[in-house]
């Protein structure tokens, strides 16, 4: 693909956007979440449902502000029985990327109950109101750190394994800790049976890891998509240009770093030698991050 260089911008291909979120349905619920809401209204634990619910948000959100920062935005998030749960389909990251994605999830969570422990150091009458936002927050963190597919932590790990081994063979892996986790939860669950103390919650999670294990089959309802961050809308009512000077073998990926809000971006290109390449304004970088891999040079183009 040639850059042209005489100033016309391109037709966009999507309406401009910045946010982490996609413009349609960005939060849809099951209608198994609504029944799930009406019995803690029965069993009088409504607020806390509602609050697992908030820091379940939380966790997601910052999972779409994570992919964010490498270009894509999330189209939606579904909330589900067990939680809220958005898609780790990321096509054409880097598994590190892919890593960076998944643990900014339970991190958040973990400096969200960071903040309430301090809060208690200043202001100890707090704890009461607070208490157990913090332990919410940290139970979501701590389940979704567990090596188990789907989770965060299972990601990482199918990450972790994939720069050192075949992809088939980390997921076979994944599955296989996976399903070791499920059966352990099976079986305290039938110990608490026997001693008729029995905890539902663990046959319902233990089931969740299971079907986890071999994959979503609706896993394209809630996925990411790459933002389009074309400034022709902006030109109508005029906007401040940005030049910033970069080197051939800079990556698509670090220049949409340099986007910013209601400026118009356009990229200096020089080889090591300093030598003038030539340069890549914001519409044409939107078309190529569109249609070229994230880790693609800018050299590559010119």
């Amino acid at each position: 693909m040639k850059i042209r260089n005489d100033g016309a911008p391109r037709e966009p291909r999507r309406k401009n956007s910045f946010a982490p979120f996609g413009p349609r349905r960005r939060f849809c619920v099951h209608p198994l979440f609504l029944l799930l809401g009406v019995y803690y209204s029965f069993v009088g634990r409504l607020p806390v449902f509602l609050l697992g619910t908030l820091v379940a948000l939380q966790h997601e959100c910052a999972h779409a502000f994570a992919a964010a920062k490498l270009g894509y935005k999330l189209n939606r998030v579904v909330l589900m029985p067990y939680g809220a749960v958005i898609d780790g389909d990321l096509g054409g990251i880097g598994f590190r990327d892919e890593m960076f994605v998944a643990v900014w999830g339970p991190l958040c969570n973990l400096f969200t109950a960071a903040g309430f422990a301090a809060l208690w150091w200043f202001f100890p009458d707090t704890y009461a109101f607070t208490d157990t936002a913090c332990f919410v927050s940290l139970a979501i963190a701590a389940v979704n750190l567990l090596p188990a597919y789907p989770l965060d932590g299972g990601r990482v790990l199918r990450c972790a394994l994939c720069l050192h081994m075949p992809p088939k063979r980390a997921e076979r892996i994944c599955r296989g800790i996976t399903l070791a986790f499920a059966a352990t939860l099976l079986a305290v669950f039938v110990a608490q049976c026997v001693k008729k103390t029995p905890n539902f919650t663990l046959p319902a999670f233990a089931l969740f890891l299971a079907v986890g294990a071999f994959g979503n089959a609706k896993a394209d309802e809630a996925k990411y998509v790459k933002i389009n961050f074309s400034s022709k809308d902006a030109f109508r009512r005029g906007v401040e240009i940005r030049r910033v000077a970069v080197t051939a073998d800079c990556t698509l990926k670090r220049a949409v770093g340099f986007v910013e809000r209601d400026k118009y971006l356009i990229l200096d290109v020089y080889d090591r030698e300093e030598n003038y390449l030539g340069e890549i304004r914001q519409n044409e970088l939107a078309e190529l991050f569109f249609s070229a891999g994230i880790y693609q040079t800018l050299g590559e183009f010119l």
